[in-house]
């Protein structure tokens, strides 16, 4: 299956902006679903991973194999990282696991 992968990956000017930077570090050291939907419009499409599972999309993310197409920079997936499926269906990497989210690709602003 193939999965797509948003992160947070501020500019120098945003994190200099109070409001924007408290925001990102809700979503990597205080994550919840809402959380994540107010930071919505930080994310950028990142990368794309053809994975088994969620489980298999954080391992490629994080050790490899290098099966990534990537659009962006990008860190290693990590707490507050968004994933959505080829079916819409998004979870971010919570602090255990992954939590599902509303988050759908067609409001994100790549």
């Amino acid at each position: 299956m193939k999965y797509t992968v948003y992160q947070i990956n501020l500019s120098d000017e945003q994190n200099d902006v109070f409001e924007i930077r408290e925001m990102y570090l809700d979503t990597t050291f205080r994550p919840s679903a809402d959380k994540i939907v107010a930071s919505r419009n930080l994310y950028q499409k990142v990368c794309m991973i053809e994975a088994v599972d969620l489980e298999h999309v954080f391992e490629i993310g994080n050790i490899g194999p290098d099966e990534i197409k990537r659009f962006k920079p990008m860190h290693s997936i990590s707490v507050g990282d968004v994933v959505v499926d080829e079916f819409g269906v998004a979870n971010f990497v919570d602090s255990f696991g992954f939590t599902p989210v509303d988050f759908f690709e067609e409001e994100i602003v790549s």
